[in-house]
């Protein structure tokens, strides 16, 4: 009895902390001098979303907009809280906006059919709500709008990637975390012009598997997806991308069980990029961030990275696309 309230308790914690068409005009509240919850009307919904806003000292020129995506089970501040913060600190050092959206019933609409997940058996349009909070924001901050991106983990990393794959008009880059794309979807994906992808998967995610298969989550099938390889050579494809990978080792400066290969692909043709970053030993996990369930349940933490300034350092660095 006792094993199985253990249990119940991890499944909930679990739930709750990792998968952490005129719309009306936003109306906000002013959570502090940086962060604004945003309420719109979409589809019939009342949909919302967090705003983290730098310094005015560092919003003099236009800003890249950062959209970080919760995992299914999650919400907007959860998955703030899963990295520390810290796409905020960097946000506030190097002058880009910061949105955390929700999804419905804490779901997004990915791309892998799933019953039981109100977002797909309703068809709910995340890829439409998220392009409303840019048009939104675009209304109200002086957005770089060549320099939009997003991120997420587990649900918010497929997400992401139905992002690249239906949005790419908009969005100049993703990096997806312990995801890759549904087998269903993969063949729906046609982006309109390359776009910058990094991902970050660990080899033993109990949760998704690396090699691909069904996404398993407590016993309970969540959708077959396609393996990180293939993820990989398909970007590879859509990017143009003509050398090989090119793979570096990363020094192993934690005793984590993890390590960090490097796997990045060279010659694309303009506006994509493709790099992977292969946590070896690595978990349903983001790297350097918390490790928010047992090593039992969800795998290990990689420390010898930063994720979010992995990420940030990647779509920084990024040249302009024509």
């Amino acid at each position: 009895m006792i094993m199985k309230t253990l249990i119940s308790i991890c499944v909930l914690s679990f739930t709750f902390l990792v998968f952490n068409f005129n719309a009306c005009r936003p109306q906000h509240t002013p959570k502090d001098n940086k962060d604004q919850t945003y309420t719109i009307q979409f589809q019939g919904y009342e949909r919302d979303y967090i705003v983290h806003v730098p310094p005015e000292a560092q919003m003099q020129k236009p800003a890249p907009l950062l959209f970080h995506l919760h995992g299914g089970g999650g919400t907007a501040k959860g998955t703030a809280g899963l990295t520390f913060n810290r796409f905020n600190d960097l946000a506030d050092r190097d002058g880009f906006i910061v949105v955390y959206p929700n999804a419905i019933k804490k779901n997004w609409n990915d791309g892998r059919k799933l019953e039981e997940v109100k977002a797909w058996k309703e068809n709910i349009d995340d890829v439409g709500f998220i392009r409303e909070i840019v048009s939104n924001l675009q209304d109200k901050y002086n957005i770089d709008s060549s320099r939009i991106f997003t991120t997420g983990m587990s649900n918010g990393g497929f997400m992401s990637s139905r992002l690249l794959c239906d949005a790419s008009d908009i969005f100049r880059g993703g990096a997806i975390l312990t995801a890759s794309l549904s087998k269903d979807y993969i063949p729906k994906c046609d982006p309109v012009k390359p776009v910058a992808v990094m991902v970050m998967n660990g080899t033993d995610d109990p949760l998704v598997p690396y090699d691909g298969g069904q996404v398993r989550v407590f016993k309970k099938n969540r959708g077959e997806i396609v393996s990180t390889d293939d993820y990989m050579t398909f970007w590879k494809g859509k990017n143009g991308c003509t050398v090989e990978k090119n793979t570096i080792e990363l020094p192993n400066t934690s005793d984590d069980g993890t390590t960090v290969s490097v796997e990045e692909y060279e010659a694309c043709q303009d506006g994509g990029a493709l790099v992977l970053y292969k946590i070896n030993g690595g978990g349903h996990t983001w790297p350097g961030g918390k490790q928010y369930l047992g090593k039992r349940w969800i795998g290990k933490t990689n420390r010898d990275i930063v994720a979010c300034d992995v990420i940030w350092d990647f779509f920084k660095n990024l040249p302009e696309a024509d």
